[in-house]
């Protein structure tokens, strides 16, 4: 090996150690301010706790950096927007650009987060986010995680929360509606009915009447 050669492999060894020393230091870095929050909390009772790790999960994030899971935990400690009022003056303007900010690195780094479509579809259609396609997050939300039980009632509830759906979602929430009703879960249905736009109400008592008619009924008089 003549000279030249061999400083180069040196140099390049010396290169690479330096790289993976960086990462094994930036790695477990992020990890000891990860925060608990590794799933979308489905109602107010968690996305309240979940805000309380906010500083947390933030840190974690920017340490992480490229790293899409991270940015998604840090964005579900913004997840008790989904119930605060839209129109109320309370909601700092910076928490629905920082919440956005994260939404848009989580699904860029790991589009294979359900949850950070989800929660992308509940806040894009109730703030009428600009450049933000809210159907569209939601069908992700179902492509990516269409077996995840804990997010069922949640997107049902963002469903029927929609001006409309076309056909495809209609099946997907189709879908939904019937895991829920299968499985007891009619005050979720009840919730999502209550919450959703007039078009929602009709869509989702279209769906559950070729399930169950008799809880057809029992949706009407909730709301009465």
């Amino acid at each position: 090996m003549n000279p030249p050669l061999h400083s180069s492999f040196r140099i390049l060894t010396l290169l690479f150690a330096a790289i993976l020393g960086l990462y094994c230091i930036w790695l477990p870095l992020a990890e000891l301010f990860r925060p608990s929050v590794d799933r979308l909390p489905t109602d107010p009772q968690s996305a309240a706790m979940a805000a309380e790790q906010r500083n947390d999960a933030n840190r974690a994030a920017w340490i992480g950096r490229i790293r899409g899971d991270l940015w998604a935990h840090s964005a579900y400690t913004y997840a008790d927007m989904l119930w605060n009022n839209p129109d109320s003056t309370s909601q700092p303007t910076s928490s629905l650009d920082q919440v956005r900010e994260r939404l848009d690195r989580a699904v860029r780094f790991a589009p294979h987060q359900s949850g950070a479509w989800l929660l992308l579809a509940g806040l894009a259609s109730r703030y009428r986010w600009f450049n933000a396609d809210a159907a569209e997050a939601l069908r992700m939300s179902y492509y990516t995680g269409p077996s995840e039980r804990p997010l069922i009632p949640l997107r049902t509830l963002v469903a029927g929360q929609l001006p409309a759906l076309d056909n495809e979602l209609q099946q997907l929430a189709r879908r939904d509606l019937r895991v829920l009703i299968a499985q007891q879960e009619q005050p979720a249905v009840m919730q999502a009915y209550q919450a959703a736009t007039p078009a929602g109400k009709h869509f989702i008592e279209q769906a559950v009447g070729e399930i169950d008619p008799t809880l057809v009924e029992s949706l009407r008089r909730g709301v009465q």
